[in-house]
């Protein structure tokens, strides 16, 4: 018995040992805490240092604290997944340096902004882009409530619906909605002296410019850092941007031009970037090929293989952008970037893949009345483009005009425009149906003459004779574009 009690110890000891000379598991990320002021000096900049070591020694993160602004350069920034700005103030970096943290954020970087990271560089337009807005003042420390807007992302999940604590609590130059995504917001009836009204965001993200961007005013107090849901809120931001943990971050949603899906587009497609502040004007593009930059207004793709490509582009506005995905966009997530005139730069992601269909419709709606024309084709080969549309001025909208098959001589095919076909495995991989009946589909690929505008040409059965209007459903792949109508007489 004593013998068996020997070795069940002595297993028990080499196990223990092997579990503790294990080598330690590696860091997920690393984090620079960045704190530099030359304006006022927040006294818990060290309670907020520490507090984001303990974090990452708690996570698995390792953290680098400095107020040395020569960090600022590519070979340094490169060993960080992210930079937190804590508590900073005024004018922190030269150029050089704010030229290098830009590149880190363009190739893919991490930025934290704490409380006055706000009262930061306000002569960088660049930076009060991916901070999200500039501080405007405050009124004295006190309570407040804050309603969490989006409890899905890691920096609020941990949070209640409404979050009572104590602050300093910032007003902004200008309301950040529409320009970021906001996860939470200020209660002004709960406490005195805001002056922003019933929209009063006071965290937020985004994608900015090819990184991450996320943003607390919280974390004036030395208590916060101590606070085990302020400790939670900040901890979500820093995993968000150090891509540790994933957030629906986009302030910018892409979308098909044609269908106005944003799940998925195709390299060479057509598509419409909708957010605020796109542009300083309306121009669109007069002459081929397409310009890169209209009214000072450009987009970049950068795709899942890392290449960062130019958008040649259709159309801006202050609303939307029109581009076209550019050509050798390889398939997966990919980020857009709008490089507006006032150099901020705010993304949106989107997935590529070989095949997004869509197609046109004439009231640019995704629905209803499709885009394109009827061909006839006569015994004697002769042939004849006719409308499937028309402008009703009463209705303010296009209505469609019915296709007559005439006599049984004649063919008619049904030609459709659209977007994201051209890259289908073979011509048979597209079928059409109409009102359910099957219509061969004898072409599908690229139109030829517009960038991005892909083509289908259908032959219409007769048995579609005296259906009127009916449900058009196109699928490439095994993937349906969104439905469209015609009127068959």
């Amino acid at each position: 018995m004593k013998i068996l009690f020997y070795f069940i110890v002595i297993a028990f000891a080499a196990t223990c040992a092997t579990l503790f000379l294990q080598p330690p598991t590696q860091p997920q990320a690393r984090a620079l805490v960045f704190s530099k002021t030359t304006g006022f000096r927040h006294d818990s900049i060290p309670d907020g240092i520490a507090a984001i070591r303990q974090l990452g020694q708690q996570n698995n993160f390792e953290v680098d604290a400095t107020e040395d602004a020569s960090a600022f350069n590519d070979a340094n920034l490169a060993r960080y997944q992210t930079v937190i700005f804590l508590s900073t103030t005024g004018d922190v970096l030269d150029a050089n340096q704010q030229s290098a943290f830009e590149r880190y954020i363009r190739n893919g970087g991490g930025f934290v902004g704490v409380h006055s990271a706000t009262d930061t560089e306000y002569d960088w337009a660049w930076y009060g882009g991916l901070v999200g807005a500039y501080f405007q003042n405050h009124p004295a420390i006190q309570p407040a409530r804050i309603k969490v807007e989006d409890n899905s992302h890691p920096s609020t999940s941990s949070l209640p619906a409404v979050w009572e604590r104590t602050d300093e609590w910032y007003d902004f130059r200008l309301n950040p909605r529409g320009r970021v995504k906001v996860l939470a917001t200020l209660d002004e009836t709960s406490y005195q002296g805001g002056g922003m009204g019933a929209d009063h965001p006071i965290a937020w993200c985004q994608l900015y410019g090819g990184g991450r961007s996320w943003y607390t005013a919280g974390g004036h107090t030395k208590e916060s850092y101590s606070e085990p849901l302020f400790r939670q809120h900040l901890l979500g931001g820093v995993q968000f941007t150090a891509r540790i943990r994933d957030g629906a971050c986009a302030a910018l949603t892409a979308a098909s031009a044609a269908s106005f899906r944003s799940d998925t587009l195709a390299a060479e497609s057509i598509a419409s970037i909708f957010g605020s502040g796109l542009a300083t004007a309306t121009q669109a593009a007069t002459a081929t090929p397409l310009p890169t930059t209209l009214a000072n207004t450009s987009v970049r793709v950068k795709d899942s293989a890392g290449v960062e490509r130019p958008a040649p582009l259709f159309f801006v506005s202050p609303t939307q952008i029109n581009f076209l995905i550019p050509a050798g966009t390889a398939d997966g997530a990919s980020v857009f970037t709008v490089v507006k005139s006032d150099t901020t730069t705010p993304s949106g992601a989107t997935q590529i893949a070989a095949i997004a269909p869509a197609l046109f419709s004439a009231n640019a709606n995704g629905r209803d009345v499709a885009t394109g024309v009827a061909l006839r084709v006569r015994p004697n080969v002769s042939r004849s483009f006719e409308p499937i549309a028309r402008f009703d001025a009463a209705q303010n909208r296009w209505v469609s005009v019915p296709i007559d098959l005439g006599p049984a001589t004649d063919e008619v095919y049904l030609v459709l425009f659209g977007t994201g076909l051209r890259f289908r495995n073979s011509q048979s991989s597209a079928t059409l149906k109409i009102s359910g009946v099957d219509a061969p589909v004898p072409f599908v690929g690229a139109q030829g003459d517009l960038a991005g505008l892909d083509q289908v040409n259908a032959r219409l059965p007769r048995e579609l004779a005296g259906r009127g209007e009916v449900d058009v459903v196109l699928t490439v792949d095994g993937k349906t574009a969104n439905m469209v109508s015609v009127n068959v007489k």
